[in-house]
């Protein structure tokens, strides 16, 4: 009987309906439920915007450093280029500057060149060989011809040191060797216008004269006004015959080895001196040496010396050198000045 009230009771209860034993169902989309989703996926939707923004400001980041390495690369490159340019404006300055030089260097110039030898002083006044006036007079009428002839630079002979002084207080010219070799060394002296050449160096070389060895000079001048630079050799050979000839020949010969060596240079070169010697000396020391003769002469087809008369006293050059307005001066003989006459002409250097 109770079972089958108990299934009438089942019977009546719709389907569906829990019973006291049966536990209510949950419900999936509980407000609590729903909170919680919606707060963890907001997180997540943050985390994603923050690993997001954070991936873009690493690549804004690496951007940033990319172009600062490329900015600092492209300095660099710049800063190289810039110093190569300052190096080649440097190069071009300098190339410019030396230029300038050598075609100063270059530019052509005159200069008149003479030859005197002024009759040493042992040999006038009392007591001497010669029927001359004392070397304090004679050195004025020296002087006086220099001033005459307008010579920038002239090679002496017999100028001892009296004459030297007298000389050089009138003229105001520089003199090589002058008194560097000591006060009997002074014969040789090569006078000069400082004020238009600078000396750059001097030197010697020896040749026998009258039996005892002599120093002759060699002095290397530059034009102050441009910079070339040239020699000039000055030389007094023995006089007479014998021996002495011979030293004279040998003193020639030691004279064309030193032109020579000079010739090497590249440089002009003259040569001064009383050579004690007239068509020998043209033949044997001009011809032979590849000279030119200020007063003449030639030898390509054989040797024809200058037209006479012929003193010993000479001025040549190497070629490279042409002359004009050669002069022989009798008024150093005729007005007892010397027993030499006083011999210049115009250089022309090219």
């Amino acid at each position: 009987m109770a079972l089958v009230l108990a299934g009438l009771f089942l019977a009546d209860r719709e389907p569906g309906t829990p019973t006291a034993k049966d536990p209510a169902p949950t419900n999936p989309l509980a407000p609590d439920d729903e909170a919680t989703r919606a707060t963890d996926d907001a997180e997540a939707e943050a985390e994603a915007e923050a690993e997001a923004l954070a991936a873009e400001e690493a690549e804004a980041a690496e951007q940033q450093r990319v172009q600062r390495v490329v900015a600092r690369k492209a300095e660099a490159r710049a800063e190289q280029v810039d110093e190569k340019q300052d190096v080649a404006a440097r190069v071009a300055r300098r190339e410019a500057r030396l230029a300038r030089i050598e075609a100063l260097r270059n530019q052509p110039f005159d200069v008149r060149v003479g030859s005197f030898n002024v009759l040493g002083s042992q040999h006038t006044g009392p007591g001497g060989p010669r029927p001359y006036p004392a070397a304090s007079t004679r050195s004025v009428g020296a002087a006086n011809l220099m001033a005459k002839h307008g010579v920038d630079i002239v090679g002496t002979q017999e100028l001892q040191d009296d004459q030297l002084r007298a000389i050089q207080g009138r003229t105001g010219m520089a003199a090589y060797p002058g008194f560097a070799w000591g006060s009997k060394e002074t014969d040789n002296s090569i006078l000069y216008d400082d004020g238009r050449f600078e000396m750059i160096g001097g030197d010697r070389f020896t040749i026998t004269f009258m039996g005892r060895p002599r120093p002759q000079p060699i002095l290397k001048l530059r034009v102050r006004e441009t910079g070339r630079e040239f020699y000039v050799v000055n030389t007094h050979p023995s006089a007479g015959g014998g021996r002495y000839a011979a030293e004279r020949a040998r003193g020639r010969a030691t004279l064309i080895g030193v032109v020579n060596g000079l010739k090497s240079e590249g440089l002009p070169v003259f040569v001064t001196g009383d050579m004690n010697d007239r068509e020998p000396f043209f033949c044997q020391g001009v011809a032979v040496g590849g000279l030119v003769s200020s007063s003449g002469g030639s030898y390509g087809g054989g040797c024809n010396p200058p037209p006479g008369p012929i003193p010993v006293d000479w001025v040549v050059s190497t070629p490279d050198v042409s002359w004009t307005g050669y002069w022989r001066d009798t008024a150093a003989t005729d007005n007892r000045i010397s027993d030499h006459f006083f011999i210049s002409a115009m250089a022309h250097v090219g």
